[in-house]
């Protein structure tokens, strides 16, 4: 496997890639038509029924579970998901900086390389109406 799968592509598939900085969706998703939010909810106590039943009797009912789940989520949106993230990412840059100071310690300006100062006098404007 080559270690640059870039060069891979060809140039249909170059030009279909999302721009960067450009949405590949900007319009979002599509929202789900209020006429079905009000058809899932007309069914809600039937698929709380469902769920009930299943949960009591237990009998293969795996798809009407998903049946009855699918609703709720279509009626009532789908449970929020929470995401509990721990960033501890602590990284020792002084060696990195060390090396750099180093290394500018020790780069020689040539003459090309010499910053050019332009010596120029302030003025002061006062503006009269």
């Amino acid at each position: 496997m080559p270690a640059n799968r870039q060069t891979e592509r060809t140039r249909t598939q170059t030009a279909a890639q999302f721009q960067k900085g450009k949405s590949g969706n900007p319009a979002g998703r599509t929202p789900i038509p209020p006429d079905v939010k009000e058809a899932a909810k007309a069914h809600t106590m039937t698929a709380i029924e469902t769920l009930v039943d299943e949960m009591k009797n237990g009998k293969n009912g795996a798809s009407r579970v998903a049946a009855a789940t699918a609703i709720l989520n279509r009626g009532w949106g789908a449970p929020k998901q929470t995401v509990d993230v721990d960033v501890n990412h602590k990284q020792d840059w002084s060696a990195m900086l060390d090396a750099l100071d180093q290394w500018n310690a020790g780069k020689q300006l040539t003459q090309a390389e010499t910053v050019q100062v332009i010596e120029a006098t302030a003025i002061e404007v006062i503006e009269t109406e």
